[in-house]
């Protein structure tokens, strides 16, 4: 046939690659891993629940500049940012130690009680930015010790 031209055709996949980037960065940029957040109508007043379970009792330890506390309640105050000599035994801290294992009996006597199953037992921390490692070191060494192991750090969400 005189007049058909015999080259192959030929299709560019750089155009097509770009929609897809763009298309997979819209769809990646527009998915949200944050839990969902539902507004209650002001004439709804929802129905009041009773447990027949107790919660386990999830403490929380925050290390201020100048103090330490667990669940609100002062333990001991600390020295040029370290915990005073008065207080330490074998690297954990006895007051924050003898006031975790409390809690931890109360678990565990709710889950005797009521026959609930035992996870990981974990704790909130909060701590001070500008306290050092060793500070950090000694709490957990004394949670573990009050047999926590989970520990749930907490920390300021940086916005950009």
């Amino acid at each position: 046939m005189a007049g058909v031209s015999t080259e192959g055709a030929s299709l560019n996949l750089m155009p097509m690659l770009d929609i897809f980037s763009i298309l997979i960065t819209f769809l990646l940029m527009s998915f949200s891993a944050d839990p969902i957040n539902h507004d209650l109508n002001q004439g709804v007043e929802l129905p009041n629940s009773k447990s027949l379970r107790a919660l386990d009792e999830i403490p929380t330890i925050v290390v201020s500049k100048s103090e330490v506390y667990v669940n609100d309640k002062k333990l001991f105050g600390l020295v040029d940012g370290d915990v005073p000599e008065s207080v330490r035994e074998q690297g954990a801290i006895r007051p924050l130690y003898d006031e975790l294992k409390k809690l931890m009996e109360v678990n565990k006597n709710y889950r005797k009680k009521f026959g609930a199953k035992g996870g990981a037992d974990s704790l909130t921390l909060e701590m001070d930015k500008e306290q050092n490692f060793k500070l950090l070191k000694r709490v957990m060494l004394s949670a573990q010790q009050a047999e926590f192991i989970e520990f749930k750090l907490m920390v300021e969400k940086a916005f950009n």
